[in-house]
């Protein structure tokens, strides 16, 4: 796809001349129009195959996935945590908790120094991504201001999967809020995993 897209930025730039230029912006319209869609779901794509990969290590704790130990200052305390060795959006760090008995990945796949049309956007895509990702197997259900008494005056949505068998289950939820201690909007994924046997 990457060289698609040079070899075409290539080819207009070497057509100079002005009896062209409709024909250049066309065609790079065109071009777009095909290869933006195109990364798009290739990203969705790779989201999809880490999330399951994390999914599936939730089952026994996360163990295939705890990598580096690191810690993180909550309210001011310092709580342990391990890098995950897979990250569900690229570029984008997930830390498992250190406890193994009731453990938790979480990621924020998506900040804004302030609420906005775009985070609220990243919010709905990433729902929907996941949804279709993880199929009818998983049972979801959403609270915000349209059916919580507690939510009414704020924008703070909660998206929850779980698992559709019997036993224990894993769980996950998607959440879009002010996240006070970073001062941003963000939309956090978290996902509740099944603890280690004793």
């Amino acid at each position: 796809m990457f060289l698609v897209l040079q070899s075409a930025v290539q080819f207009l730039t070497l057509t100079h001349n002005k009896k062209n230029q409709t024909m250049k912006t066309y065609l790079l319209g065109l071009i777009l129009s095909v290869a933006l869609p195109m990364a798009s779901l290739a990203q969705d794509d790779a989201m999809c195959e880490n999330l399951k990969k994390v999914v599936d290590s939730s089952q026994d704790y996360f163990k295939e996935i705890r990598g580096e130990e690191t810690t993180i200052a909550i309210r001011g305390v310092e709580k342990p945590y391990q890098k995950s060795t897979v990250e569900v959006k690229s570029g984008v760090e997930m830390l498992i908790t250190a406890d193994e008995m009731y453990p938790e990945a979480v990621s924020y796949l998506a900040e804004s120094r302030m609420y906005s049309p775009h985070i609220a956007s990243s919010y709905e895509k990433l729902k929907e991504a996941i949804t279709a990702c993880l199929g009818e197997e998983w049972v979801a259900s959403e609270k915000d201001k349209t059916n919580d008494i507690f939510l009414e005056d704020t924008e703070y949505k909660k998206y929850v999967l779980k698992e559709n068998k019997k036993g224990k289950k894993v769980k996950i939820e998607l959440y879009m809020y002010n996240q006070r201690e970073l001062n941003k909007w963000v939309v956090e994924l978290k996902i509740f995993g099944i603890g280690r046997k004793v």
